[in-house]
């Protein structure tokens, strides 16, 4: 064991020394004559040269990155990355697996047109998606780098893309969303004229520690969402979050596609009803994505709103018990949500259940100027 130490050593040294490695595939390792080493300590020289080759490089120097529009066939090595990303635990994103593939069928959003890959050996290293929300004139990006091709350059190259394509549809706003621990992030967005705007919180409430009501205690005035009364939650929606800041209204074509998605159905929406009227409602989700290892799924509070006339009457937290009760009978142990940290009565509900914050995430936003184009004068990838 130590031979072998000493001889992966003495590899990273020589490996270092190198102003540009070999590529992984020519490397041969030579090793004393009678000495033993096993096939995964061969492998694993090979895969520190190939690191090091992307590493290394002569001062200045850039992989040969290719930016792109996003094609169909990209999909499963678009969601492999998001999963990678995700299991690194590393605050790069505020993007999951899930939501990217929910966000790829979204109506009225061309992937296609609006979603730029970087590129490197065949392999996804990262995406910006701009998702146009154009009742509102407003553009909201998301992005991912993989750890290993995290360099500002190429983040620049892919912000630069979305730039003008938000530009090319002309918006008059585009939004980012950052998480507040990624500092270069909030550097290089600065940098490109982004200004910090809102700051949100992510909570998570464990439910084996919160006293809950029962589903059917709630039932005089709650009940569940029905096939066919989409357009009667777009009306209580848009009412409950008319002047929110980033509200972008939502229409019937939308909860349609996001209620039919799978592990999703309209019983996962809670409404309140009062003299047959609709008056507010709680959005629940169960994430697709389980921790197998401690065998404990997610839910999530997806939206919690209540009609103006109504609110102060204590409709918002039986909503709240109502969804976390369903949930919990659904096999869900912890539950998150997000609050933008400006709405002091939404957070205090949440603290009141017993929700704690676990990390926070900045919004950026910026204004272009629409007479011009960054950086190569069209939104086409070079």
């Amino acid at each position: 064991m130590s031979n072998t130490i000493y001889m992966t050593l003495s590899a990273v040294i020589i490996c270092l020394k190198m102003s540009k490695p070999p590529p992984a595939e020519q490397v041969v390792v030579y090793k004393p004559k009678g000495f033993k080493m096993h096939s995964l300590c061969v492998n694993a020289f090979r895969e520190i040269i190939d690191h090091l080759q992307r590493r290394l490089l002569p001062f200045g120097s850039e992989p040969a990155y290719i930016i792109r529009n996003y094609r169909p066939s990209d999909f499963d090595k678009l969601v492999r990355l998001a999963s990678e990303v995700e299991k690194l635990k590393q605050t790069y994103s505020c993007t999951s697996p899930q939501d990217l593939v929910e966000s790829l069928d979204l109506p009225n959003h061309f992937p296609e047109k609006n979603l730029f890959i970087a590129e490197i050996s065949g392999n996804i290293a990262g995406y910006v998606d701009v998702v146009p929300e154009l009742n509102i004139s407003r553009a909201v990006l998301s992005y991912m780098l993989h750890p290993e091709h995290h360099r500002k350059v190429l983040t620049k190259r892919l912000v630069e893309c979305a730039v003008n394509r938000a530009l090319k549809l002309r918006i008059k706003t585009i939004h980012v969303n950052i998480p507040q621990d990624n500092r270069a992030a909030k550097r290089l967005f600065f940098k490109m004229g982004f200004k910090f705007v809102r700051r949100f919180l992510e909570l998570r409430l464990d439910l084996s520690k919160a006293r809950l009501l029962k589903i059917n205690q709630t039932a005089s005035i709650c009940r569940c969402l029905r096939r066919g009364e989409e357009d009667k939650l777009v009306q209580v929606q848009n009412l409950s979050f008319a002047n929110t800041w980033g509200y972008s209204p939502n229409t019937t074509e939308e909860i349609f596609y996001r209620t039919s998605l799978p592990n999703c159905s309209p019983e996962d929406i809670i409404l309140a009803c009062y003299a047959d009227k609709l008056i507010g409602y709680c959005w629940t989700k169960i994430d697709s994505e389980e921790d197998k290892a401690i065998s404990r799924s997610k839910g999530r509070i997806y939206m919690l709103g209540v009609i103006p006339d109504h609110r102060g009457k204590g409709v918002g937290r039986q909503l709240l018990l109502a969804g976390l009760s369903l949930l919990k009978s659904r096999g869900v142990l912890t539950v998150e949500l997000t609050v933008d940290i400006e709405n002091k009565t939404a957070r205090a509900l949440y603290k009141s259940i017993g929700f704690e914050v676990r990390t926070r995430s900045l919004w950026y936003e910026k204004v272009p100027d629409c007479s011009i184009f960054i950086g190569r004068g069209d939104d086409k990838p070079s």
